[in-house]
C-alpha cells in the first residue's frame, strides 16, 4: 500500500525562526538586503515561467501542462548551441525563443487546436501527453543527466549585498520580455485581435477575426515566452530533463495567486514566491518553506478563488 509522508511541523518550526526574522528586522540585519535582492531576483523568473502560461489560458482557456517541458526545451536549445557550435549563450537566446515560437504553433496545429472544444479532462491527457513526449526526445538526445553552462558573470555589490549579475541579467529579460508582451497586446493589431478573442471567442468571430490563426499565435508567444524563461534559466542555474516539473507547478501556482489570465497577477504572483522560498528557505527549516507557499496557494483559493488581479465571474 502506498503512504503518503508528509513533513511533520511542530510549532517550534515556525515561533523560533519568527521570533528569529522579527530580531533581525529590529536590528536592521544586512542579511535582509541580500535576501530581498535574491527573492527579486528569483520572483522576476518565477513571473516570467508563469506568463505564457497565464497567456495561453487567458486567451483560449487551456490550461497547457506541457509548459514545464517547453521551459525545459528552452534550456537545452541553448545548451545545444553553445556546446555544439560554440555561440554565446546570450546569442542562442533569441535564436531558442524563435525555435519555442515555432514548436509552440506546431503544438497548437496538431494537438491543441482539435481539441479546443473538447471537455477539459481531453486537454489535460493531451498536454500531458506532450510532456511526456517532449520528455523521451530530451532524454534520448541529451540522456538525464544535470547539465550547465559554464558562464562566470561575476557579482555586483549593492550597498553591501551581493547581486549574481547571472540573476540580474535573467530578471531584465523578465521585465523586458513582459513591457513587450503589454506594449504588443495593447498596440498593435494582432495584439488587439488576441485581447479580443479572449473577452469574447464568438464575438470575435463575428467580426472578421480569425481565431484559429489568433490561437495558433498564442500558443506560439506563450511557447516563446516559455523558451525565454528556460533561456534565462540556464544563464545562472545547472538543469536536467526533469525540472520542468517543478517550474510547471511553481507556474500553476503564480497563475493562480495573481488571477488566470492577469498578466500583473503573474508578475505579482511571482514575487509573492520568490519571497517566500528564499525567506522561508533561510529562517525556516527543511520544506517548510515549499509548504507554506502552497498554504497560501489554499487559503487564497478559499478566500478569492479568482485571485489577486481575476475578475470575478458573472
Amino acid at each position: 500500500m502506498l503512504t503518503l509522508t508528509l513533513p511533520l511541523i511542530t510549532p517550534d518550526d515556525v515561533v523560533g525562526p519568527l521570533s528569529e526574522f522579527v530580531q533581525d528586522v529590529v536590528t536592521l540585519d544586512p542579511v535582509l538586503l541580500q535576501l530581498g535582492v535574491f527573492a527579486v531576483l528569483l520572483g522576476g523568473v518565477f513571473a516570467l515561467a508563469a506568463l505564457g502560461l497565464t497567456l495561453i489560458f487567458g486567451v483560449m482557456d487551456v490550461v497547457n501542462f506541457a509548459h514545464g517541458m517547453l521551459i525545459v526545451t528552452g534550456m537545452y536549445t541553448v545548451f545545444f548551441l553553445t556546446t555544439t557550435f560554440g555561440v554565446n549563450p546570450f546569442l542562442a537566446i533569441p535564436v531558442a525563443v524563435a525555435f519555442l515560437f515555432v514548436v509552440g504553433v506546431v503544438i497548437s496545429v496538431t494537438s491543441i487546436e482539435p481539441i479546443i472544444e473538447a471537455p477539459q479532462e481531453n486537454q489535460f491527457i493531451v498536454t500531458l501527453g506532450l510532456t511526456f513526449i517532449l520528455l523521451a526526445i530530451i532524454q534520448i538526445i541529451f540522456t538525464g543527466d544535470p547539465r550547465s553552462i559554464a558562464l562566470d558573470l561575476g557579482r555586483i555589490d549593492f550597498y553591501g549585498a551581493l547581486i549574481p549579475r547571472g540573476q540580474l541579467y535573467a530578471l531584465v529579460l523578465a521585465v523586458v520580455a513582459m513591457a513587450g508582451l503589454w506594449v504588443f497586446l495593447q498596440k498593435t493589431e494582432l495584439g488587439t485581435a488576441i485581447r479580443a478573442t479572449a473577452d469574447n471567442r464568438d464575438g470575435a468571430w463575428y467580426v472578421g477575426i480569425n481565431v484559429p490563426h489568433i490561437d495558433h499565435l498564442t500558443v506560439g508567444i506563450g511557447s516563446a515566452l516559455a523558451g525565454l524563461a528556460g533561456s534565462a534559466i540556464v544563464i545562472f542555474s545547472p538543469f536536467d530533463p526533469f525540472i520542468g516539473e517543478s517550474y510547471l507547478v511553481k507556474a500553476f501556482v503564480i497563475v493562480v495567486l495573481g488571477g488566470l489570465g492577469s498578466f500583473p497577477g503573474a508578475l505579482v504572483g511571482g514575487l509573492i514566491v520568490g519571497f517566500i522560498q528564499v525567506f522561508g528557505g533561510f529562517y525556516l527549516p527543511g520544506t517548510v518553506n515549499e509548504v507554506l507557499i502552497f498554504v497560501l496557494f489554499v487559503l487564497l483559493l478559499y478566500l478569492k478563488p479568482t485571485g489577486l488581479f481575476g475578475a470575478r465571474e458573472v
